[in-house]
């Protein structure tokens, strides 16, 4: 069997049996460096985020990074900071290893200054967990153990309405942009993994099925400039992602973008492409509705082309514990799916070649790749 990746090393290799169809999954584990995970090193409680947060609000952070030392009364003086609050402040931030101290001068770490190259991961990391922490902190007992009531009464599932992605105004508009944003955010470092991993040199056109800003594709359009790319997802997505194509992408990269406005539950879908992909979609529903929309994927993939699902597995904390960056996920504990439910449904469809790669980013991804036959 021919693989697609160019970056893992072989866990194990098996042939599996579905329903009379044989097919075959190579199981393999991402082992390249992503530079951009030093972000979560520094945010592993909840004041260790606050530190750095007021240290941002503060200028001193920016203050700092010039790459001069001070000692605490010039950033005091120079930066209009309360001492004796600056005094704590810097203690904080030692002990997190943002910043270090040699003969009373205290200047940023070497590992911060690499993690200020992903500012804006830091900062939307900080933010929305920020905004899901009272969840946590409130309903836990709820979150392990009634889904239904958590969801109920978690303000994050107030952000997330897609019923607010249907009608385009200022107000759905404005609601829509706060997840957007955090969601674009994490894609663009995100995407990488799967450009790294598999050769999209064959592909001419794709479709990504709820796609978003359109980062993700974005990515894919600047590594590949023969790939022409269309996003389908909910009005409102599609045209906050069109404004971000049009501010972020290049003109020749933006040509090759296209949004269609689509619920992908009852809209027609695009003619057959050489690729179709799902990142980061099929965990927001349940199962029935997950399994539907891989049947309608089948159907936007030509003979001989690819559907790509990108996922985040389930949450494993075995040996670990939980840092403050990782709030976000755990609110979504219980729709993060066994790759299985992927495999099993891909082979029942008709696919052939079935691959299956776990990457490890923030936590676990599956990169699965399956091929349409002829």
């Amino acid at each position: 069997m021919k693989s697609i990746g160019c970056k893992f090393s072989q866990v194990s290799a098996k042939v599996r049996l579905n329903e009379g169809s044989i097919y075959v999954i190579e199981k393999k584990m991402n082992m390249s460096p992503h530079p951009f995970r030093v972000v979560n090193r520094f945010l592993q409680t909840e004041l260790d985020a606050r530190g750095i947060r007021t240290a941002m609000e503060l200028g001193v952070i920016d203050f700092l990074a010039r790459g001069d030392s001070f000692s605490l009364e010039e950033i005091s003086r120079l930066r209009s900071v309360n001492p004796r609050g600056l005094k704590i402040l810097m203690d904080m931030l030692l002990g997190n290893q943002v910043v270090e101290e040699i003969d009373n001068r205290i200047s940023l770490s070497r590992d911060f200054r690499g993690a200020l190259q992903f500012a804006d991961l830091l900062e939307s990391r900080m933010a929305f967990a920020d905004l899901i922490w009272p969840d946590i902190h409130q309903y836990f007992t709820q979150l392990l153990n009634n889904i239904p009531e958590f969801m109920a009464k978690a303000n994050v599932f107030k952000l997330f309405r897609y019923d607010r992605c249907f009608e385009i105004s200022p107000q759905n508009i404005a609601a829509t942009a706060a997840w957007v944003k955090f969601t674009t955010c994490l894609t663009k470092y995100e995407a990488a993994s799967v450009i790294q991993n598999v050769d999209l040199t064959s592909v001419a056109n794709l479709v990504d099925l709820g796609g978003n800003s359109g980062e993700f594709v974005l990515r894919i359009c600047r590594e590949y400039p023969g790939i022409a790319a269309t996003v389908v997802d909910l009005p409102v997505v599609c045209h906050l992602g069109r404004q971000h194509i049009d501010a972020t992408a290049s003109r020749g990269e933006a040509d090759r973008i296209t949004f269609i406005p689509a619920d992908l539950r009852n809209h027609a879908l695009p003619p057959p492409v050489d690729l179709v992909t799902f990142k980061s979609v099929l965990h927001d529903w349940p199962d029935a509705d997950a399994r539907t929309f891989m049947d309608r994927a089948r159907e936007s993939v030509r003979p001989g082309g690819r559907l790509l699902i990108f996922e985040r597995e389930p949450i494993d904390l075995r040996g670990s514990r939980i840092p403050y960056s990782m709030a976000p996920d755990l609110v979504f504990l219980h729709f993060l799916r066994p790759a299985e439910f992927y495999l099993d449904h891909l082979a029942k469809l008709g696919f052939e070649s079935i691959e299956y790669r776990r990457i490890v980013l923030d936590i676990g991804f599956h990169l699965i790749v399956a091929t349409r036959p002829m």
